[in-house]
C-alpha cells in the first residue's frame, strides 16, 4: 500500500467515525402484533341516522391487509349495522359496534362505544392525539408532540423541548404502524428543525391511520428515534 494510499484510508475511516453508532443500531426484526382498528369511530347517532363505519386489518409486519371483517352491535334494539359496516340509530341508548376478524385461528376485535339520542349529535371533524420521542441511538432526540385531525388533513406540532441532534445524516421523519421498519410506511420528510416548536401539516392522513413516528437515518436505513402516538 502506497503512502498516498494509507492516508485515503485513514480519512475514509475518520469521516466514518460519527455514524458508527448510527449503523451498529439497525433493526432486523419487524414483527408486531397484528391488530384491526375502526378508522371513523363516533361519539354517537341521532335516531334515524346512520354512519358508514370502516375498519383496517393490519398484518404482522404493521402492513394492511384485506380481509372480511365481520361486523356486530351490542343491542340491535337500540342501533343495528349491516354487512358493509353501516351502522342506523333505532331508539334511544347505549351499544357497542364490534369489527370482527378471523385470522390465522385467531379472533381480533375493534370496538366503538356510542349514545343514541333523539337530539342531533356533534361528531366533531377534529380528534387529537400526543406523545413523546425518544432516542434509540447515540444521538440526541427528544420531546413532546401533538396531533390534531382536522377534515382529512394531520397537524403534527412539536413542542418547544424539542430537540435533535445536526449531526445525524440523512434525518427523516416518517409514520409508521411498525415501530421498526419504514416500509410502508408515509415519508413526512427530511427533518429541517433541530430545536423548539414547530409544525407539520400532512394532507389526506387520519389520526388513526398511524400508530407511530420514526425517526430514520436514511442514508443507512436505520431506526434513530420513535414516538408511540397515543
Amino acid at each position: 500500500m502506497s503512502f498516498m494510499d494509507f492516508k485515503l484510508t485513514s480519512f475514509c475511516v475518520i469521516l466514518a467515525l460519527p455514524f458508527l453508532s448510527c449503523i451498529g443500531e439497525d433493526y432486523v426484526d419487524d414483527f408486531v402484533e397484528p391488530t384491526i382498528r375502526i378508522n371513523n369511530p363516533i361519539t354517537g347517532i341521532q335516531i334515524s341516522d346512520s354512519h358508514p363505519y370502516s375498519a383496517t386489518y393490519l398484518n404482522n409486519i404493521g402492513q394492511p391487509e384485506d380481509v372480511k371483517v365481520t361486523w356486530s352491535t351490542s343491542n340491535a334494539s337500540i342501533v343495528t349495522i349491516d354487512d358493509q359496516g353501516v351502522a342506523t340509530a333505532i331508539a334511544e341508548g347505549e351499544a357497542t359496534i364490534s369489527a370482527t376478524i378471523l385470522i390465522d385461528g385467531s379472533t381480533l376485535t375493534a370496538e366503538d362505544s356510542i349514545t343514541i339520542s333523539s337530539d342531533p349529535v356533534e361528531n366533531s371533524e377534529e380528534s387529537n392525539g400526543d406523545g413523546t420521542i425518544a432516542t434509540t441511538s447515540a444521538y440526541a432526540l427528544e420531546g413532546t408532540f401533538t396531533l390534531r385531525a382536522d377534515k382529512g388533513n394531520l397537524n403534527l406540532s412539536f413542542n418547544s423541548d424539542y430537540k435533535a441532534s445536526s449531526s445525524l445524516p440523512g434525518l427523516y421523519l416518517y409514520l409508521s404502524n411498525n415501530p421498526n421498519s419504514v416500509n410502508g410506511a408515509l415519508e413526512v420528510g427530511a427533518v429541517t428543525v433541530f430545536e423548539g416548536a414547530h409544525t407539520y401539516i400532512i394532507e389526506d392522513v387520519g389520526l388513526n391511520e398511524y400508530q407511530y413516528l420514526l425517526y430514520w437515518c436514511k442514508p443507512f436505513n436505520v431506526k434513530v428515534g420513535e414516538g408511540l402516538i397515543n
